[in-house]
């Protein structure tokens, strides 16, 4: 059995990989952000030259207008582009101090508490809990902190590309079927990936799981896997929608989430049959569908194991594989009752 003394052990040879992941990461946020202040200096050069040809159309032909707002549109997504990449150093930096600091304390717990049979395990499965509750509740920060950042950013490029184009379509006076035509198909590009950006957002931190709750977002949600990956995905809810605490909705879905996506993307299932059966105080999950068996506890799309998801939300879960081959989870899991019913 482990001791209280292996575990206090192990949680600083922890500590010490984390601290040298931390400083590497530290430096790459610096060389980051110099990059960053080199792309928004030629971002501002860029914007300097097509004001400048904005201004004085005449001085500037058509062709010359389209590559200052060509070279600008790139600062911009270069730009973003980095700027994407520095907030994710610093939310993992932000992470693996935070899991430090836990890791901290939960060794300090062990050295103050006397010896006692049976105990440091019981304490040591307690820290763990804690440690991993502490990561998946980061996780949600950081998916929170770059929806924001992709819809403040490539999204309003994007629609600042468009608004270019109009500029450019008045300006350009020659040959006005071609560049009509032209804009068009450009204005038709840049909709389709504002449309991919919104659906981007939507699987980082589906805001409406905010505002209506479980069962509404997972049917949009099954849209967008149905139209993406051309499956078929039949969604039941039985008994009395409800409202649930913000931190059950969210591990619920998460859950659900990584297993859909393990069926399409690892079992290459093609059909699928997701039903919630609400009941007073549980409430009963029941994945079904065809394709490639999998291991019952393997690990899902967010790096953790579908036992550590299920174990968060304190349920249980069995798979199983039917005679006519379909692949079956269902998943059981306490739920605080809550009156206000989703209509």
């Amino acid at each position: 059995m482990t001791t209280a003394h292996q575990l206090v052990e192990a949680f600083a040879g922890e500590q010490q990989r984390l601290l040298v992941e931390i400083k590497e990461i530290d430096l790459l946020v610096e060389s980051t952000k110099t990059e960053v202040d080199r792309l928004k200096a030629r971002e501002e050069q860029a914007r300097a030259r097509l004001d400048e040809a904005r201004l004085d159309p005449s001085r500037a032909t058509p062709e010359e207008v389209f590559a200052a707002a060509d070279e600008h549109g790139t600062a911009i997504a270069r730009r973003t582009t980095m700027e994407g990449q520095l907030g994710q150093l610093q939310a993992k930096r932000g992470l693996l101090e935070r899991v430090r600091v836990l890791i901290e304390q939960a060794a300090r717990q062990l050295r103050e508490q006397e010896p006692a049979p049976a105990e440091p395990a019981a304490v040591a499965a307690a820290d763990g809990s804690r440690v991993l509750l502490a990561v998946v509740e980061t996780q949600e920060e950081e998916r929170r902190r770059i929806a924001r950042q992709v819809h403040d950013g490539p999204a309003q490029a994007m629609a600042n590309v468009v608004l270019q184009s109009e500029i450019s379509e008045r300006l350009y006076d020659t040959d006005r079927d071609r560049s009509h035509a032209e804009l068009a198909a450009l204005r038709q590009m840049v909709n389709k990936t504002l449309q991919e950006l919104r659906s981007f957002i939507f699987e980082l931190r589906p805001m409406i799981l905010d505002d209506l709750g479980l069962v509404p977002t997972l049917r949009r949600y099954v849209q967008t896997l149905i139209e993406k990956h051309k499956v078929r995905i039949d969604l039941s809810s039985n008994g009395r929608d409800r409202r649930l605490p913000p931190d059950s909705e969210i591990a619920i879905f998460r859950l659900i989430q990584d297993s859909l996506i393990e069926r399409i993307e690892k079992g290459q299932a093609r059909q699928i049959a997701l039903a919630l059966d609400w009941k007073d105080e549980s409430l009963d999950i029941a994945l079904q569908s065809d394709g490639r068996e999998l291991p019952a506890d393997g690990e899902l799309t967010s790096g953790l194991r579908r036992s550590e998801r299920v174990a968060l939300l304190r349920g249980t879960f069995d798979q199983m594989v039917r005679p006519d081959g379909q692949v079956v989870l269902e998943v059981t899991m306490p739920v605080r009752p809550a009156p206000q019913l989703i209509s």
